[in-house]
């Protein structure tokens, strides 16, 4: 199975703009459809509800409405219809939940390429690329908004420390890892599970032709989600591969954790499986 089919939440923002950049470059690359998305929890629906609302009051919402759903898709249209074939760039606009409803499209995708999350979005158009990644179940790609999307040819850097997630991660990245020249497996401290008799993580991915080398240090930090951004800007990595939150999402937003530091950190891009 190839890289085919590809999901960019797109609102207009720079990190959006982001994303579709990376999708661009992975369209190139493997020849994929990409189908840009705007989900928008707009008042149109949620008015429309009520006789009490004036008629030309409604007309006033979905005018405006429309309109910025047309100058979106026109940004999207612009940024990718100059290199992507028309039969494979693809548009879907609609009212509704953001993150539950990319989540609902994700699904359907290869990979959701996502640009971080920006706290000046508004929130009708807002994202959290964990919340999609836990929701939907498959991969997304967060590109952050200072990446160099021509870097995610460089070394692939996947954090590993052998549980549910990260193997998840592995997995749904295999496409990637596949064509990269370089896989650094990387671990800190203690809190790894050891490899199984007869195979390893490094085995595994040398069995799919995936050039890794197996990478194991101490923890220098109270943080591991600082460890390895540390270790991504030491070898001068393009992608970080990993779980996403092994533990709760709730304990990571109280108590703070590897995956929610790195989302807010990380100036490469990064993809999350859960």
């Amino acid at each position: 199975m190839a890289i085919k089919n590809l999901l960019v939440a797109f609102n207009g923002s720079e990190t959006s703009k982001n994303a579709l950049g990376a999708a661009l470059l992975m369209q190139k690359k493997y020849d994929a459809h990409i189908t840009g998305i705007l989900a928008h929890e707009g008042n149109r629906d949620r008015f429309s509800q009520h006789q009490w609302v004036p008629e030309n009051v409604r007309g006033i919402l979905n005018e405006a409405i429309q309109q910025n759903e047309t100058e979106v898709e026109a940004q999207f249209h612009a940024q990718a219809g100059p290199t992507v074939p028309p039969e494979k760039l693809h548009w879907i606009s609609l009212s509704g939940q953001p993150d539950h409803t990319v989540s609902q499209y994700a699904c359907m995708f290869d990979f959701t390429l996502i640009g971080k999350h920006d706290n000046e979005v508004s929130t009708d158009i807002d994202l959290h690329p964990e919340t999609i990644a836990l929701k939907s179940g498959r991969p997304v790609l967060v590109v952050p908004n200072i990446a160099n999307n021509e870097a995610l040819a460089k070394t692939a850097v996947l954090a590993w420390d052998g549980r549910r997630s990260a193997t998840r991660a592995l997995n749904d990245a295999m496409l990637i890892l596949e064509t990269k020249q370089k896989v650094d497996v990387v671990s800190f401290g203690q809190d790894v599970r050891p490899p199984l008799d007869g195979i390893d993580v490094v085995s595994a991915l040398r069995r799919h032709e995936v050039p890794a080398s197996r990478i194991r240090r101490p923890a220098t930090s109270r943080n591991i989600g600082q460890d390895i951004l540390n270790y991504c800007h030491e070898v001068d990595a393009g992608l970080l591969v990993m779980g996403a939150f092994e533990r709760s999402l709730l304990r990571e937003e109280i108590f703070g954790g590897p995956t929610k530091f790195i989302l807010e950190n990380a100036t490469l891009p990064v993809l999350l499986a859960h």
